[in-house]
This record gives C-alpha cells, sequence and structure tokens, in this order.
C-alpha cells in the first residue's frame, strides 16, 4: 500500500498530541526519527483498515530497522491493535531535516501467534499489570 497523503503531520498538529510533540523534542535524533515513522505507520494502517486500531509500533521487533539517507525501513516491524500484535513492513521518507514524513509505504501482514511475542518483546497488554 502506496498512500498519497501523509498522516503523521495532522496527528501531531491536533491539540491532543500536544504531550507527544514535546516527547519528541526530546529524543535522540534517531529515536525521533523512528517515533515519526511508527506514528505514520499507526495512522496510515488506521486509516487503511476500519476493524484495526493501531495503538503501538514496534519497528525492530523481527528484524532490525534500517536509517538510509532520509529513508527508514522497517522489514520486521510489529503494530499493535486491541489484543493482537501483527506484522508489518514499512518504508518511510522523511525531508532532508528529517522533520516530516514525506512518503511512506506498507505491507501488512497477518497476526503474529501469541506465543512468540515475549521472544520477539513485544508485550501482551492485556495480562495483569505489575
Amino acid at each position: 500500500m502506496k498512500p498519497s497523503h501523509m498522516l503523521s503531520q495532522e496527528v501531531l498538529a491536533d491539540n491532543r498530541s500536544r504531550q507527544a510533540r514535546e516527547a519528541l523534542k526530546q529524543l535522540a535524533p534517531a529515536e525521533q526519527i523512528e517515533q515519526l515513522c511508527n506514528l505514520e505507520a499507526m495512522a496510515q494502517v488506521g486509516a487503511w483498515s476500519k476493524s484495526l486500531k493501531p495503538d503501538r509500533v514496534v519497528a525492530y521487533a523481527m528484524a532490525d530497522s534500517e536509517f538510509s539517507g532520509t529513508n527508514f525501513i522497517a522489514k520486521g516491524a510489529a503494530i499493535h491493535s486491541e489484543q493482537d500484535w501483527y506484522r508489518l513492513q514499512f518504508k518511510c521518507q522523511l525531508t532532508p531535516d528529517k522533520e516530516k514524513v514525506v512518503a511512506f509505504e506498507f505491507l501488512m501482514g497477518d497476526a503474529i501467534p501469541r506465543d512468540i511475542w515475549a521472544e520477539h518483546d513485544l508485550p501482551d497488554e492485556d495480562g495483569p499489570s505489575d
């Protein structure tokens, strides 16, 4: 899927995202890029599928993510929606100052079996809290 309209800036511009905007500023540059691309991934998957309600992305869950120039590539990402984690691949292209997403494409995969969540550090957010 290759959406033509980027959504992360709209999400961040929303008044409800004030804390997210502040948190992004506190991160190291590489972390800012990853989180911005994760935000774009959640927004795009949510817009693409009315049945999924993404609330978290782990870009490096199933394979290391890569950063090259203005491209962030996550071939082994996982996206959380309600009570499941799903496989996700995405490529996120940023502006030269690396502050905005200008292109994004993704491939949604199957649900990740619950019995391998722990080995990929995917939290079971429905379990008892500590």
